[in-house]
């Protein structure tokens, strides 16, 4: 079986995009930085990770048939037993943060087209309704408010994905002409948000609906399956035959991010729906085509390639608290007082933190340590808990998982 090493490698680097999109703002520095426009496409990392989702599963759950291996229930008990062991630990590292954080938990984020942080305070029954929809993952079904833990909307999306898949993938992979069909996909991705634009539906809930709504990102997910079909019916083989056509991708892509970059950052706001969903489609597609040929050796694949690929979702699920971490952190050792006075005069602790700028010096460290913190997340928390979970509901012993890229 084809293990798509160059696939672990692009969903690690995904993970580590949106990382930056995330973190990179927070520092007033960052405007001075050049190119700093390329950092500024968040919903890029999201929406080529749900293609390379459809993918990755289609190719590891039919292989070249399209029969679903294992059956529903084995696909259903090992998927949302990764998926929900992420979330749930990272959940619980939010709230602890949270807690002691200056901005209360019972805070919750509005939605807006320019990423900006507007935050209220809901009533006591609605703040325990959105916890509990944080807690099994629907909270993109209601869709004025983001998630608790910011990126976790994306695996609350995966979700509604993985109970879709044993249904949808068996009939996308029998179809007869793909190419047509990742167009219709396309064009039907992008009715959401050209109605949205031309109707000015610029509210909160509006913005929820069209950017998170699961829905409404299916084609993208969909798209994933239909072009593994075309892969492993080898209609893109010529592709892989030649150097410069895979240049050539690669150039399409670059300029294609480039001008969304641009659009994104300079452009009016009647362009920022059809960027954030469905402008870039061909693009990612184009990236997951030449990733899923990219030759990677041996020995890095084995060493490093798939602990880093495999580690996505968990650098995904705990960048945020991590990052609110290391910034109270640095702050707080930025004042000039022992740790011992702090922890006696927390409260004027935390007001003197907030006066200070935090440098751009330690980024790096954050990046690192990150990913490192993942990868060990992922091995030491998560893949036990998944396990535990998967013995306990698989009433066989399950195989051994495959060898890269298998585990999103």
């Amino acid at each position: 079986m084809n293990k798509f090493v160059g696939l672990d490698v692009l969903r690690f680097a995904l993970a580590v995009y949106l990382m930056v999109f995330h973190s990179i703002h927070q520092y007033p520095q960052y405007a001075t930085l050049p190119l700093v426009e390329l950092a500024n496409l968040g919903g890029f990392a999201t929406s080529s990770f749900f293609i390379l989702s459809g993918f990755i599963l289609a190719h590891v759950y039919f292989g070249r048939t399209t029969e679903l291996r294992g059956g529903t229930r084995e696909f259903f008990v090992k998927r949302l037993s990764n998926l929900y062991s992420v979330h749930l630990i990272a959940l619980v590292l939010v709230l602890l943060v949270s807690v002691v954080g200056t901005r209360g938990f019972q805070q919750f984020a509005v939605m807006s087209l320019d990423d900006a942080e507007h935050f209220v305070t809901p009533g006591t029954t609605e703040t325990a309704v959105n916890f509990v929809l944080n807690l099994f993952l629907l909270q993109v079904w209601y869709p004025l408010y983001g998630s608790v833990n910011p990126p976790s909307w994306s695996l609350a999306t995966l979700f509604f994905f993985y109970l879709a898949f044993p249904s949808v993938a068996p009939r996308l992979l029998r179809a007869r002409n793909k190419y047509r069909l990742v167009v219709v996909l396309w064009v039907l991705y992008l009715v959401p948000p050209v109605a949205a634009t031309l109707m000015h539906w610029y509210s909160p809930a509006a913005v929820g609906i069209v950017t998170r709504n699961p829905v409404l990102r299916l084609p993208e997910f969909l798209v994933g399956i239909v072009v593994y079909g075309l892969f492993r019916e080898g209609q893109l083989n010529a592709i892989y035959e030649s150097r410069t056509k895979i240049i050539a991708a690669l150039l399409v892509f670059a300029a294609s991010f480039w001008v969304a970059a641009w659009l994104e950052t300079y452009g009016s706001i009647s362009t920022r729906y059809v960027v954030h969903n469905g402008a870039l489609m061909p693009a990612e597609v184009l990236l997951v085509i030449v990733f899923a040929g990219l030759a990677v050796p041996l020995r890095f694949a084995a060493l490093l390639a798939t602990r880093l690929g495999n580690s996505a979702l968990s650098i995904f699920a705990i960048h945020v608290p991590v990052f609110l971490v290391m910034m109270k952190v640095l702050k707080l050792l930025s004042i000039g007082k022992s740790p011992l006075w702090c922890a006696s005069h927390f409260s004027e602790c935390v007001g003197a933190s907030k006066e200070v700028v935090p440098s751009m010096a330690t980024y790096p460290l954050y990046l690192i340590g990150t990913v490192i913190a993942a990868v060990y997340f992922q091995e030491r928390l998560v893949a036990p808990l998944r396990d535990w979970i998967r013995g306990r509901f698989l009433t066989t012993r399950p195989r051994a998982r495959a060898a890269g890229a298998g585990s999103l």
